[in-house]
């Protein structure tokens, strides 16, 4: 039961992924990955680790589409998040936001969960709510946005963010073959094996993401991993 609970988590977050970005995607993905979408919650002999796999694969073809519009996205929110956010409220929660902003919050402290002991559960209930209709209220604009004025300037800007995945994906390959090659220890291929995994949970909602300096000092970062290793071998021989 709880595998199948997990399962259909994956799945949601699935539909997540595409809901965000298939507005901006070219019509011959957005249908490969509604294809995609529609076989794994009706095939029942997949397992998780298959339908992950399904969405890792879908995760790098859409990233550089969502990083380009999260990009926007958050552009748009200093300008017009606060105004948003404010004309959702209640007249009652906009003088509790009053409040908070008085006294030192931000907005930023309500996306982060640092408002928590200043609001009650029903407030920030409420908040919870406008945080989500504000994000959307956002996305339309951003996607008015690109639209009317920058449709050439996104497809260049999602080009841009496809080499940068190309770059990423060459670092991740290094560390997949240094994996290959340190399996006299298991232990750190093995942990190697999850970083890769984290990275590419990260580009599906399936993890936090990767920065790209997190990627690249992660190869050193196992270099000398695998040099302490080695040395610990010579000294224990020598014992």
């Amino acid at each position: 039961m709880e595998e199948r609970e997990h399962t259909q988590y994956t799945i949601e977050i699935f539909h997540h992924l595409y809901d965000f970005v298939c507005d901006v995607l070219p019509p011959s993905l957005r249908e490969e990955m509604e294809h995609a979408m529609d076989h794994v919650g009706h095939d029942t002999d997949l397992s998780r680790k298959d339908i992950e796999d399904t969405m890792i694969i879908f995760g790098k073809k859409v990233w550089p589409y969502r990083k380009a519009l999260q990009e926007i996205i958050e552009l748009h929110e200093g300008k017009m998040g606060d105004q948003f956010f404010r004309s959702i409220l209640s007249r009652t929660m906009k003088k509790r936001f009053e409040e908070f902003l008085q006294h030192g919050g931000t907005l930023r402290d309500i996306h982060s969960g640092a408002s928590a002991h200043f609001f009650s559960v029903e407030e920030r209930t409420e908040l919870n709510h406008a945080l989500v209709d504000t994000h959307q209220h956002l996305k339309t604009y951003a996607l008015q946005h690109i639209r009317a004025l920058g449709e050439r300037e996104f497809a260049q800007r999602v080009q841009e963010f496809a080499d940068i995945l190309t770059k990423l994906e060459a670092e991740l390959d290094h560390i997949r073959t240094m994996a290959d090659d340190t399996q006299e220890h298991p232990m750190l291929a093995r942990e190697m094996r999850e970083h890769v995994r984290g990275f590419e949970h990260g580009l599906c909602f399936l993890g936090p993401e990767y920065t790209e300096e997190e990627v690249y000092t992660a190869k050193e970062h196992f270099a000398g991993r695998k040099r302490e290793y080695v040395v610990r071998g010579i000294h224990l021989l020598t014992l």
